[in-house]
């Protein structure tokens, strides 16, 4: 019964991610950095972690990442290979910290995002041969501390209200 839980609990997971990450994709970003995203989707990945394990945050985050792509039509785009890439470079990152039990979910999405901007720009100087990509890593680097915490705060309440309901219906 609890596997059955989990897995109806993942998929709502994915769900969300996915309808997050299309808005944000409508959004446009008024930056001069080419591309930057706040990462709104990544709130369900923090989310899952916290509620669940590693693996069910790997599990969301990369299904999340190509069930969108495939669902905007950007499936093995450049867009698709920058999100996979920069996904994946966190979801590394984040997984080493948290098993290091060094910091809080607030250093965890820090550490997510700014992995994930260096994911991007090393995807994206591969594809384009364009070394030049490279110079705006520092300015990426200040702007993902900054959405990292921004993303961070929002999943740690929408944990705290979580977990109010799980306690109060039971399930925990």
């Amino acid at each position: 019964m609890k596997s059955t839980r989990k897995i109806i609990f993942l998929a709502l997971m994915v769900g969300c991610g996915i309808m997050l990450q299309i808005i944000e994709s409508f959004v446009p970003v008024v930056i001069f950095v080419p591309g930057f995203k706040i990462g709104f989707a990544n709130i369900v990945s923090l989310l899952t972690l916290m509620l669940w394990d590693i693996p069910s945050m790997w599990c969301v985050a990369l299904l999340r990442i190509v069930l969108a792509s495939l669902m905007m039509g950007t499936i093995f785009s450049v867009s698709f290979w920058l999100s996979l890439s920069g996904g994946f470079l966190s979801l590394i990152m984040m997984t080493i910290f948290k098993k290091a039990k060094v910091f809080s979910i607030y250093g965890i999405s820090v550490i997510g995002a700014c992995f994930h901007s260096v994911g991007q720009v090393i995807m994206i100087t591969l594809i384009y041969q364009q070394y030049f990509m490279q110079l705006f890593l520092p300015i990426l680097l200040a702007l993902s501390i900054v959405s990292g915490l921004l993303i961070a705060i929002i999943s740690n309440q929408v944990y705290i209200r979580v977990q109010k309901g799980m306690v109060k219906y039971g399930e925990i």
